[in-house]
Formats: C-alpha cells, sequence, structure tokens
C-alpha cells in the first residue's frame, strides 16, 4: 500500500475516532461549549503553536550544522516543517522521507540524514520526559510516574553514551529490512550518531526540545482558557499534555490518534472537568496542536519538491 493511501486510513481513522468522542459527550454541552468559545482566543493559541517550532528548528538547523551538512535556509526549513505532516505514521516512521528529500534534492547521503532524524526524535523524548517530571512534581501525581520517567531517561542515555550498546542498538537497527533500503555506510551512520549525541549538542537540543514542550503546552493552556475552563493552571496542563503526548507515542499509533485524546480528556476529568467538556477540549487541543501543524506540513511539502519525487519514480 503506498504511502499516500496509508495517510488517507489515518485521516479517516482520526474523524471516526473524533466522531466517536463527541458521540459520547453530551450534545447540548458540545454545542455551548463550542459556541461560547472565545475566538479572540485562536490567533494566541495557533501563535504559541508556530513560535513551538522555532527550537526545534534551531535543534534540526544545530545538527545539520554539526554533521557539516549545508543546504539553503529556505530549503531547511520547508524540509524541516514536513516533519509534521510525515510524522502521522506509526511510530511517526514516515519522518525518514526527509531523509529521501534531502538525497534527491541536494545528493545529501541518507546515511548522514537518517541518524540525525533519529537522535532528533529521541531528543523531543527526552525533552517530553522532563517537562512531563517538572509537571508531575508539581502535581505531587504518584512518585512512581517518576520513577518510570527517570528509569526511561536512564535507559536512553545509557544507549546514548554507553558506546557498546549504541552500537550493537544501531546496527541491529540497520540490518532490519526496513532500514537496510536506506542505510548505504554503516561505519558513516555510526560516525554521524556519535557526533550528534556528543554532550554539548546533546545539553543543547535538549534544552531546545523542553522549551518547544513548554511552549506547545502554552497553546494548550489557552485553548481551555478559550472555553471560559480556569480549573487547571499552566503546569498542570503542562504535565497532562506532555505525559498524554508520550502515552501516545509509545503505543506506535499513527500520531498517537485515540491514545492521545483518550489521555487528555482522562486527565482531566481527574482533575475536575466534566467528562463531557474533557473530551471536547481534548479534540480541540488535537486540532489546533497536532492537525494545525499537519496541514502547514503538507504545504512545506509541496515546496520541497516531494510529490514531484513521487509522480517521476512511479
Amino acid at each position: 500500500m503506498k504511502f499516500d493511501n496509508k495517510l488517507i486510513l489515518v485521516l479517516i481513522a482520526a474523524i471516526g475516532i473524533y466522531a466517536i468522542f463527541l458521540f459520547v459527550s453530551d450534545f447540548g454541552v458540545i454545542s455551548e461549549k463550542i459556541s461560547n468559545f472565545k475566538i479572540n482566543y485562536l490567533p494566541l493559541i495557533l501563535l504559541f503553536v508556530t513560535i513551538s517550532w522555532i527550537p526545534l528548528f534551531m535543534k534540526w538547523h544545530i545538527l545539520l550544522k554539526n554533521s557539516e551538512i549545508d543546504i539553503p535556509l529556505r530549503k531547511s526549513i520547508s524540509v524541516f516543517l514536513s516533519a509534521p505532516a510525515l510524522g502521522i505514521t506509526p511510530g511517526q516512521i514516515g519522518v525518514l522521507m526527509r531523509s529521501q528529500i534531502l538525497k534527491t534534492s541536494s545528493n545529501i547521503p541518507r546515511t548522514k540524514t537518517i541518524p540525525i532524524i533519529l537522535v532528533e526524535k529521541v531528543y523531543d523524548l527526552v525533552g517530553a520526559l522532563l517537562a512531563s517530571i517538572i509537571g508531575i512534581i508539581i502535581l505531587e501525581i504518584e512518585p512512581y510516574l517518576i520513577i518510570i520517567a527517570v528509569s526511561v531517561l536512564s535507559t536512553i542515555f545509557f544507549f546514548m553514551y554507553y558506546r557498546p550498546a549504541s552500537e550493537l542498538f544501531f546496527r541491529r537497527i540497520t540490518k532490519t529490512k526496513f532500514f537496510s533500503k536506506y542505510v548505504e555506510n554503516i561505519s558513516e551512520f555510526d560516525k554521524t550518531i556519535q557526533k550528534s549525541t556528543n554532550v554539548k549538542i546533546a545539553t543543547i537540543c535538549i534544552l531546545l526540545a523542553v522549551t518547544y514542550w513548554f511552549i506547545i503546552s502554552i497553546a494548550a493552556y489557552y485553548t481551555l482558557i478559550g472555553f471560559d475552563v480556569s480549573i487547571l493552571d499552566y503546569l498542570q496542563v503542562l504535565a497532562i499534555y506532555t505525559t498524554s503526548i508520550l502515552l501516545g507515542a509509545i503505543s506506535f499509533i499513527p500520531g498517537g490518534i485515540g491514545i492521545t485524546e483518550g489521555s487528555i480528556a482522562s486527565l482531566f476529568t481527574l482533575n475536575g472537568i466534566d467528562v463531557s467538556t474533557a473530551l471536547i477540549l481534548s479534540v480541540m487541543i488535537r486540532v489546533l496542536t497536532l492537525w494545525y501543524s499537519v496541514s502547514v506540513g503538507f504545504i512545506a511539502l509541496k515546496f520541497t519538491g516531494a510529490f514531484s519525487f513521487r509522480k517521476n519514480s512511479l
């Protein structure tokens, strides 16, 4: 099945899941909440979502420069912005298409860009975990969640900095059927991984990732304010949003659709928001964060020439 057909299935599934979410809600509440949404907050929400991309682009640009990959700024921005559209795939594996775009348009070896994209996603995960831990501490949630988060972080850093483990891990990955098609030179792959995970680069990239999660959570917070829900403060929303995103990510469901929304709604409910309102808020937060980003991603894909590459390869 082609990538675009899979994408259509993801979109249909998303619409179906959101329809179910709203169906189990109180239609009276839905109508009232939507009609009472303070539309003047919409530009502010979208502004914060857009601003949140800045630290992520800086991370992407730093990783490229660190590996001596020099591409025009406009091309770098368009390839970066295409990531959300490619990310609504199982495990976000579609983001690796950025590597093919750079190879086709700029003749940059995939062996140099695939490890950068993988490391980039690891830094995003670490950033989300750190932001989530901060929020969990503020919320005074059960300490075992912090223990789990710290354990995951420890495992990630073990594989990043204990070289025999990291080499074994990535060699196993590159021998899989999927990755073997894209990795032509294992030694070059390992070299890029090492350069992208040195302590200085890792510290900068993780700080940028944490900054992203703090900014995008502001957008989620103002979504609640727009619906006149002020029962939760910003740090509570930060913890709920990042934790839900992590749960969606580890599910390997495209975009975490269903899992993330369900987690957001459940955590909102546990913190005093009624079920119907929580379901509406979870869907709207995802529409204004995930699907806004995906829409921009498809526009960016057009500028990368990805659609032309696909036509020529058929």
